[in-house]
């Protein structure tokens, strides 16, 4: 199996699992059936996992396609793995009054002291493997000066 096979099916597997885990980790009681969530903050809960699932099903078209620019699709496929979860490492700042910590605020989780997202450190995760993906599907550059 070629090292690009190897990246696309990493891509296709990150693309996947985001848009799944969505629903399983979102479609619950701490999240969009959460009664303190008002109706309409649920409604763009629920459309961002439809959304998610949508444009993830979209990269792995892009992957899989018939192409000339097969690394269009490789491209298309990081960034938009890239777009969802940069995010958990600015949305804090950009809007203070949310949180990254889906329970209770009571119990936020901690250890040796600090505070620790689970979420964010998923995040790191997923962006850590579609960098690998990215580098395995990468053509390697053949030596000599630009343009010859």
């Amino acid at each position: 199996m070629t090292r690009t096979k190897v990246g696309k099916l990493l891509l296709t597997f990150i693309l996947v699992l985001q848009a799944v885990l969505g629903f399983i980790l979102d479609w619950r009681s701490n999240h969009l059936l959460n009664p303190l969530w008002v109706p309409h903050a649920r409604f763009h809960g629920a459309l961002l996992l439809f959304l998610l699932a949508g444009v993830s099903a979209t990269g792995v078209w892009l992957l899989w396609r018939k192409s000339r620019e097969a690394e269009v699709g490789v491209k298309a496929a990081a960034l938009i793995s890239a777009s969802f979860w940069t995010p958990f490492f600015y949305i804090t700042f950009l809007l203070p009054s949310s949180s990254p910590w889906a329970g209770s605020p009571n119990p936020v989780p901690r250890i040796a002291g600090h505070v620790f997202y689970p979420n964010v450190v998923t995040a790191g995760i997923f962006l850590l493997l579609t960098a690998v993906a990215l580098l395995l599907c990468r053509r390697k550059r053949l030596a000599g000066p630009r343009g010859s």
